[in-house]
């Protein structure tokens, strides 16, 4: 009898190992189907995309990671892996393809962003990473981004209507999938920013004042560069481009600046 009941219980759990073993079968086909496995795992993606990071007062930063971030002046960051995304429509009127240039009389927003991508690659450069290319396709999404932000007045990774940066990717068409190890992808990133010219910030615990444009392009450098989560986004070995986009509008007599930086 006992010899019968130990036969029965060696079946048993012999046919539970091959089932356990099909259903991981099942599951790595899956995942390699669809794309394979999230690139930094929820977390990081949502610290390189944009989840709730450092902000602070005058000019903070804030990784999104997804983030959002309050005060006169803020920074987020966020990565995203295999993009997933709210499916969300944006609430903003910009044409996908038809996002201009910001200027005024003293800031060419063209300029602007070249300088800003100038000097990010000078921080890559330094730290033995490669240099990015600028992507001009890219540079819809950014430009859309940030431009939306100051439009809605909100200062996040998400819009107001739960638009995601994924959903802002597919908005414009815009196809990412960088290789960041075995079965790993990322397929975007975003650090965003905003700032002020010609007039008093507070950051990292002291005042600061951007007079020119170089200035205030190496402020939003260093701004993302002093934020832990923010200069990991910037200086991961895997990107290949970037591109930044930048809003610029008058407030209270103030010139305003929003700085979208996207990766891909």
């Amino acid at each position: 009898m006992f010899r019968w009941l130990f036969r029965t219980l060696g079946w048993l759990l012999s046919l539970f190992v091959r089932l356990v073993f099909v259903v991981a079968v099942v599951v790595f086909a899956a995942s390699i189907a669809f794309g394979g496995l999230p690139a930094d795992g929820v977390g990081d993606l949502l610290g390189d995309l944009g989840v709730p990071a450092d902000v602070g007062d005058i000019g903070a930063l804030g990784a999104v990671d997804n983030d959002s971030a309050g005060g006169v002046g803020g920074i987020g960051s966020i990565v995203d892996d295999e993009a997933g995304g709210s499916g969300g429509t944006a609430g903003a009127d910009a044409n996908a393809s038809t996002v201009s240039a910001s200027n005024t009389s003293e800031l060419n927003g063209t300029e602007l962003e070249y300088l800003v991508h100038r000097y990010v690659n000078e921080e890559r450069a330094e730290r033995g990473e490669s240099n990015l290319s600028f992507d001009t396709d890219l540079r819809l999404v950014a430009r859309y981004h940030s431009t939306d932000m100051a439009n809605r007045s909100y200062f996040s990774h998400v819009g107001p209507d739960g638009e995601t940066l994924a959903d802002r990717y597919r908005r414009f068409d815009y196809q990412c999938r960088v290789k960041t190890g075995t079965l790993r992808y990322a397929t975007g990133g975003e650090n965003i920013l905003y700032t002020y010219y010609d007039a008093p910030v507070s950051m990292d615990n002291r005042t600061v004042q951007y007079d020119t444009q170089e200035e205030l392009a190496r402020g939003i450098v260093n701004g993302w560069m002093n934020s832990t989560s923010h200069r990991k986004n910037l200086l991961k070995p895997y990107w290949e481009n970037e591109a930044i986009g930048v809003h610029i509008e008058q407030i209270d007599g103030r010139t305003r600046v929003y700085a979208t930086q996207n990766f891909c």
